[in-house]
């Protein structure tokens, strides 16, 4: 979404965007899809209660700060940021995927420690107030890197999405940075494509799910670092 609001508005011939208003219009869209999408994979039992709770505490504290101090970040700033994590993110699914035995294992059986999930949950909270947008790091660091099965991992990292954005919006929402307005327009439609996502989520294999992410992802990386080398619009 954050390279969506950057980019779409002035291609209508709208007034562009800056990318304070746009994390702070992200933050506040995460949370409300993130509520609608989180419950109905919550309903399907693709949350897993331990995981969440963890990432979801130690990574609030974080995107409190960053959404605070989002505020005194500059543009620039924000951009090379988030192309840096875009980077990161695309070099983490280059790392091999659960086995299928994994990927097929039951909530209630999949054990994740908890020092490294806390660290990565720090840091990716963080991200998240400041951009709006860093939750989208969980999804490949439970599935790459602590081996969490897909499904699994979608589910709980939007449960997570709504429990950190929700500081990142309070500290965003306290220093005065949401536009009220072009906020309820895009939440109201993210809160449909949330609700269309899920379901199309449950026909299609874990490998394509992860690939269809890997690729969004890319695509994204390459728009941002357009615009920070100078040769975006």
């Amino acid at each position: 979404m954050f390279p969506v609001l950057l980019y779409v508005p002035s291609l209508l011939g709208f007034e562009r965007l800056d990318a304070k208003t746009v994390a702070a219009v992200v933050v506040a869209q995460v949370f409300f899809s993130a509520s609608i999408a989180g419950a109905a994979h919550f309903h399907n039992g693709r949350v897993h209660g331990r995981l969440t709770l963890i990432a979801g505490m130690t990574s609030a504290g974080g995107a409190f700060l960053g959404g605070i101090a989002s505020k005194w970040a500059s543009d620039r700033f924000l951009l090379l940021l988030f192309g840096i994590v875009t980077l990161f993110v695309t070099a983490t699914m280059l790392i091999p995927g659960p086995s299928r035995n994994r990927d097929n294992v039951p909530t209630d059986q999949v054990v994740v420690p908890t020092f490294p999930l806390s660290i990565f949950s720090v840091v990716s909270g963080v991200l998240a107030g400041l951009l709006g947008s860093g939750n989208f790091i969980f999804p490949p660091l439970l599935i790459y890197i602590l081996k969490v099965p897909t499904r699994i991992a979608i589910g709980s990292s939007l449960f997570i999405a709504l429990i950190n954005t929700s500081a990142g919006f309070l500290g965003k929402l306290l220093t005065g940075q949401i536009p009220f307005l072009l906020t309820f327009f895009v939440v109201v439609g993210a809160a449909i494509g949330a609700l269309a996502g899920e379901r199309v989520h449950r026909r299609l294999s874990s490998v394509v799910l992860r690939r269809i992410y890997a690729v969004l992802v890319a695509l994204i990386g390459v728009s941002i670092w357009l615009t920070i080398l100078g040769l975006g619009s």
